[in-house]
Parts: C-alpha cells; sequence; structure tokens
C-alpha cells in the first residue's frame, strides 16, 4: 500500500475521531517519508487527543526540526508549555459524525478554498472542523466558527452556491484537508428548495 492511500485513510481516522488508528496511520507514513510535515502535524494532534503529551510535544518539536516556522507547530507547542495553559482546550470537542464525509453524487463536492487568509489564521483549523458558509455579492466566503474569513471558493462554484443559497438551498461545509497554504472542504448540500426541485447542487 502506497503513502497516498495511507494519507487518506489517516484523513478519515481524524476527521472520524479515531484517534489511535491516526497514530498507526501516520506512523506507516512516517516511516517511509520521515520529513513528511503534514503527517508529523497529523501524528501530534493525535496524540495530544489520546492524552499523551509527552509524544505530542516530540512531535511538534520534530516538525519544526524540518520546518522551524511552521505555524501549527509554532501554536500548539506555545499553548502546550504556557503558563495558563490548559491542554483540555487543544482538544476538539467532539468527533465529527462520519455522515458528514459521506460524499452524494450532485449533493456534495469536495472544494479547493481560494484568497487563502495567512499561515497563521490556517493554523488554528483543523481537519474535521465544521466552517460556515456565507453568501457576498461576488463570492460565497469561507468563515471559521468564531466567523473569521478563511477564503473563498472558486468564482465558478460562487455564482453557482449564490444563486442557490438566495434562493433558499442551505449548505454545511466541513475542512477535509488544511496546511499553511492549501484549505480543502467538503460542501453537503442539506436542503433543497422547491424552486430548484429539479436542478443538483453540483
Amino acid at each position: 500500500m502506497n503513502t497516498a492511500v495511507w494519507e487518506k485513510e489517516a484523513i478519515d481516522a481524524a476527521t472520524q475521531g479515531t484517534w489511535k488508528k491516526a497514530i498507526e496511520l501516520n506512523q506507516k507514513i512516517l516511516k517511509s517519508e520521515p520529513r513528511n510535515i503534514a503527517a508529523l502535524n497529523r501524528l501530534a494532534r493525535a496524540f495530544l487527543e489520546t492524552g499523551n503529551l509527552t509524544a505530542t510535544k516530540k512531535a511538534y518539536q520534530k516538525v519544526l526540526k524540518f520546518d522551524q516556522y511552521n505555524p501549527i507547530a509554532l501554536k500548539n507547542l506555545k499553548r502546550l508549555t504556557g503558563k495558563n495553559n490548559q491542554n483540555s482546550s487543544l482538544k476538539r470537542k467532539k468527533p465529527v459524525s462520519t455522515e458528514a464525509f459521506l460524499e452524494e453524487p450532485r449533493k456534495t463536492k469536495m472544494v479547493q478554498v481560494v484568497r487563502l487568509t495567512s499561515a497563521q489564521r490556517l493554523a488554528e483549523v483543523d481537519s474535521g472542523d465544521e466552517v460556515m458558509l456565507a453568501a457576498k455579492k461576488r463570492f460565497v466566503a469561507v468563515m471559521n466558527e468564531n466567523n473569521i474569513h478563511l477564503g473563498c471558493l472558486p468564482e465558478d462554484i460562487s455564482r453557482r452556491l449564490i444563486t442557490f443559497i438566495s434562493g433558499g438551498n442551505r449548505y454545511r461545509a466541513f475542512v477535509k484537508t488544511v496546511d499553511r497554504n492549501h484549505l480543502e472542504i467538503l460542501i453537503k448540500e442539506t436542503h433543497r428548495s422547491k424552486r430548484f426541485q429539479n436542478r443538483p447542487s453540483f
């Protein structure tokens, strides 16, 4: 099995909250690719979620050995070692339902977010997080739970969804993968207006 398959399975394990499986898969990847920054960050997150703080710190420190300005590792190490730190605040409150990532033909779509915010802002986002879609005049903005702008949907998808949203359709979106210069989300139609009964979202 190649690392691309393990990568997908590791991301799926994290979004579903199966952290022990996520640890095993990311460790497999790192045996083949010891300098894989994304896998190291995912491994650190998985260790954190299982309560292994020593292993968490070691994994983030290894990230910084290869990428000394990595915002995800810098942010989380700072929070882990801070005087007033509460480690539980770093953990996800609850795993995302596996149903959130079930792809349905013409009702769901994986989308690469464009016009991204800073790497520091993206470092605050994790795979599995729900994000908000805000329809503007010419584009659809992607926002985190605190209404902080993360980026925009591509122009063609923005135009399409603006029409559907203004007509009564409703959508939810979840982070699939994220890195310092990359954000991919899954958009899911949750309600279709009678006006668009015979018009699929995607």
